[in-house]
């Protein structure tokens, strides 16, 4: 089956372009094709969903092997497998997929693959987006940390199902009655479903809280004195050696116990606290001055910085804020 076909962006055979052309719409990957004699025969199609892009890859009846460095550690990757099958290693674990056994890979960690008849969609996404479309699922009042994914998708159980059958119809609607069809409106819908269904039905750091229930996650006594040390003394001017003395243990170990909580470093918390605190204020018309001002009263001097990390936990701009709430 043609998946996409109105939507075709190559048909190659030739290595360097493919690699070009892959670059282009995802991350850098280096194809090679096994045996000497084998004829690699390359589709690619993307379709744009809203702000995200649905792209469909096969390869023919090829053996490859796929490497890919360490790329944006803003980045993901849904892989759901229409042809073929394959092996991925991929942050010191080895997962295999199929068309009912999908891969979701980090890009923050280098992967390196082998396939065999190939043909698959990839779905490229955002944690930022995924983060700011999980808080206007659930609100701010939740404490919500990294964001990381299980590898492996199972696409018989009922979640991976789901997300199968949509990714399907999706395909099918961008390639028939949405293809003549300039529909803004309904293509964002289908983003919000594709988001929607990726943070509740696939196994995340979020899913539990996205799905109203609570996380039975026993935090070590020594990292919730140094959790509420960093609340109570957010405005104050905080280095790493200040919250371990708060916790009560060295360096290592409030590290260590910080990133098995809430998957972020001491310094990485207490950067978050404050830009909530400074978002609270910016909604609330209650900062008493500019901008610049409030974020500096917050421990960030350098604006371009803080502006970037503000976009990066709330997926939109202080100014868009301060009007959002004006």
């Amino acid at each position: 089956m043609t998946y996409l076909r109105n939507h075709r962006v190559l048909s190659s055979t030739d290595l360097d372009e493919v690699r070009e052309s892959i670059i282009n719409l995802t991350a850098p990957h280096d194809f090679n094709v096994k045996g000497k004699h084998a004829q690699l025969n390359v589709c690619v199609a993307a379709a744009k969903c809203g702000d995200l892009s649905l792209m469909h890859v096969a390869f023919g009846d090829v053996e490859i092997s796929v490497k890919s460095p360490e790329e944006n550690a803003d980045g993901l990757i849904l892989y759901l497998v229409t042809s073929g099958s394959g092996v991925a290693r991929h942050a010191g674990r080895e997962t295999e997929f199929s068309m009912g056994r999908g891969f979701i890979r980090d890009l923050v960690a280098p992967v390196n693959a082998s396939q065999e008849g190939f043909g698959v969609f990839a779905l490229p996404l955002s944690k930022r987006k995924l983060k700011a479309h999980a808080r206007s699922l659930i609100g701010d009042a939740v404490d919500l940390m990294g964001l990381t994914f299980e590898p492996e998708i199972d696409f018989t159980a009922p979640g991976g199902a789901i997300i199968r059958k949509t990714i399907h119809y999706i395909a099918e609607a961008l390639d028939a009655p949405l293809l003549e069809l300039d529909n803004p409106i309904l293509t964002a819908q289908m983003e919000d479903m594709l988001l929607t269904q990726c943070l509740t039905l696939l196994p995340n750091s979020y899913k539990d809280v996205l799905n109203g229930r609570s996380v039975a996650t026993v935090v070590p006594y020594h990292v919730k004195r140094a959790r509420e040390y960093i609340h109570v003394h957010a405005d104050k001017k905080l280095g790493l050696a200040d919250i371990a003395a708060a916790a009560g243990c060295g360096f290592r170990g409030v590290q260590r116990g910080f990133m098995d909580a809430y998957g972020a470093s001491p310094m990485a918390y207490l950067r978050i606290v404050r830009l909530k605190r400074i978002r609270a204020l910016l909604l609330s018309g209650q900062g008493g001055g500019v901008i610049s001002d409030i974020a500096k009263k917050w421990g960030f001097t350098h604006m371009g910085r803080f502006a970037q990390a503000y976009y990066q936990e709330f997926g939109e701009l202080p100014s868009e804020t301060v009007r959002t709430s004006s």
